[in-house]
């Protein structure tokens, strides 16, 4: 097991690629519109009615847009100012991992748990491609935390953060910030068998707090919607039942107006944990198993030194998840603190117990191969689908690589051999995601490059237009909501006032020639879907068949 200086060491790393990947630009679809609204909140200065494109918004509650445009307001507006929350989130996140952790089992499960959560893939990503679930996931790890440490010792500064916590989660995302504390502790407190617990009179002071931090929401959403009866639509309810358990009943009106149902298979999580928890996926499964293994065998009863916080949170959230009509990976996030806990306590049952040499040795083979996996992945991404062409990443790809190999084979005790090759694994791996993969994959996003170039232009507002082909990045990068027009002869009013840009696709193009209308100039981009990659694309021969054309058209009066 490592040593506290070592640890230390990792963390820093891992938070160093953290930053790194908060000035990488942000992605469409959703990161782009998130960032858009907080730029338009703070431009309006109206914190309490959600905007986009000066058009009601509703699917999000408000919390990531209120940090992100109090951060724009503080930094500027830029990449990194809008991931910072989120980021700081994170971190949150990790050290309440660590603590809940070391609450229920040990200092070492703490710190390896807390180290097992901050270098799965899936934060490195949710640390990147910045949605709501970074401040979910950290908001309700808080709260489990200080509840479970309030349920032991009765202090109430700890129950008044585990119910701000419970606050924060449904200020980021809804129901589902109560809801799993809820379950976890549920599960807990039936198969202890610990009835008073569940009727503790301090549950409704709780309530009452998160109630509280709740009311500035909810004055927004009454006056924005609910009082306004011709919007046809309840904000508050909105926020209470449809954003979340709407999805599950399929009366969300956000997905049924806008939205086909994606994923409906009920394993979608399943194979989506086991990529998005690597490399860890593994000890997990062992894990829990073990822990499903001593609450089915103790008849659904457990002992005075047992817990089912984690076990019981993980399951019951896992299961209400893969009952939604609409699922995307990073909904399941949320549950990983609870998966690192399971990890690391089995990992030191194991390797901690002379007696079980031969596990020990199956589970390093299967690492072994695993991290072996992982580095053939990174490999192909940075010498085939996009050959690294600076010699500094090239020394830093080949050093990453080369430790891997030397921390597997030193001369060490198991244990910390295998942390170790699998920690230098993830931090190098997405060190060159985000430093080479991530920056060369978002040069394909058309409306980034075209928002800096208006921005850095100083074109004036009413100069610069959407014609059939547009997006969010479009309008964070160029600073402004940027007006769609829908035919060519609508730009006529516009030249009389000077030149006018157009951003455009092929069909665009060839409406404005079709009606005589020929650019002065021309600038001409490759788009690809970024969110949406494909093995066609990531192939160099294949790659141009799958980018698309948008253009920047320059018109002057005659």
């Amino acid at each position: 097991m490592l040593n506290k200086t070592q640890s230390y060491f990792f963390f820093a790393a891992i938070i160093a690629v953290y930053i790194i990947s908060s000035f990488i630009d942000v992605m469409d679809v959703d990161a782009a519109q998130y960032a858009s609204i907080a730029r338009e909140m703070l431009e309006r200065g109206d914190y309490l009615h959600i905007t986009n494109r000066y058009q009601d918004y509703l699917d999000k509650p408000p919390l990531l847009f209120w940090l992100s445009a109090l951060s724009f307001k503080v930094f500027g507006i830029s990449n990194f100012a809008y991931k910072l929350p989120s980021l700081l989130f994170a971190l949150l996140g990790i050290f309440s991992t660590y603590k809940l952790g070391k609450l229920l089992y040990s200092e070492k499960t703490g710190m390896l748990s807390a180290l097992m959560f901050a270098s799965c893939q899936a934060m490195f990503l949710i640390t990147n491609d910045v949605r709501t679930d970074t401040i979910l996931t950290g908001a309700i790890i808080f709260s489990i935390w200080n509840i479970a440490a309030f349920n032991q010792s009765g202090k109430w500064i700890s129950l008044l953060a585990g119910f701000t916590g419970i606050a924060l989660a449904m200020l980021a995302k809804g129901p589902i910030g109560l809801m799993a504390p809820a379950l976890a502790f549920g599960s807990h407190f039936i198969l202890k068998r610990a009835w008073k617990s569940i009727f503790r009179w301090q549950w409704i002071l709780g309530l009452l707090i998160v109630a509280v931090l709740l009311t500035p929401m909810f004055i927004g959403l009454y006056q924005q919607f609910d009082a306004r009866p011709e919007k046809n639509i309840s904000g508050i309810r909105f926020f209470l039942w449809d954003q979340s358990f709407g999805r599950l009943t399929g009366d969300n009106p956000f997905i049924n107006s806008q939205q086909k149902p994606q994923h409906t298979d009920p394993f979608f999580f399943v194979h989506s944990f086991l990529w998005a928890f690597l490399p860890w996926s593994l000890f997990f499964i062992f894990g829990y198993w073990q822990k499903f293994k001593t609450i089915f065998f103790s008849k659904f009863k457990l002992s005075e030194n047992d817990e089912a916080i984690t076990t019981g949170g993980f399951t019951l959230v896992f299961i209400a998840m893969s009952f939604s009509d609409y699922k995307l990976p990073h909904y399941i996030f949320i549950v990983f603190p609870l998966a690192a806990i399971i990890s690391a306590d089995c990992l030191l049952r194991v390797f901690e117990n002379s007696d079980k040499k031969k596990l020990q040795e199956i589970f390093s083979v299967i690492q072994k191969f695993t991290i072996a996996l992982i580095w053939l992945v990174i490999l192909s991404l940075c010498i085939y689908s996009f050959p690294i062409k600076s010699m500094l990443l090239w020394i830093g790809l080949i050093a990453f690589a080369a430790a891997t190999v030397y921390f597997f084979f030193e001369k060490s005790e198991p244990l910390q051999k295998l942390i170790t090759a699998s920690l230098v694994t993830m931090i190098g791996a997405n060190f060159m995601l985000s430093t080479h993969f991530y920056p060369t994959l978002l040069s394909y996003q058309s409306t980034v490059a075209a928002g800096r170039f208006i921005e850095s232009e100083n074109i004036p507002n009413e100069q610069f237009v959407c014609y059939i082909s547009g997006g969010h990045s479009l309008d964070f990068y160029s600073r402004r909501i940027v007006p769609w027009i829908q035919s060519p002869q609508a730009i006529n009013d516009k030249l009389q006032k000077g030149e006018v840009w157009v951003f455009t696709n092929d069909e665009g193009k060839q409406n404005f020639e079709k009606e005589n209308l020929l650019p002065d100039s021309v600038i001409i981009y490759s788009d690809y879907k970024v969110t949406m990659l494909s093995l066609p694309f990531l192939k160099p021969a294949e790659r141009e068949k799958m980018l698309k054309k948008k253009y920047l058209l320059k018109f002057q009066r005659e």
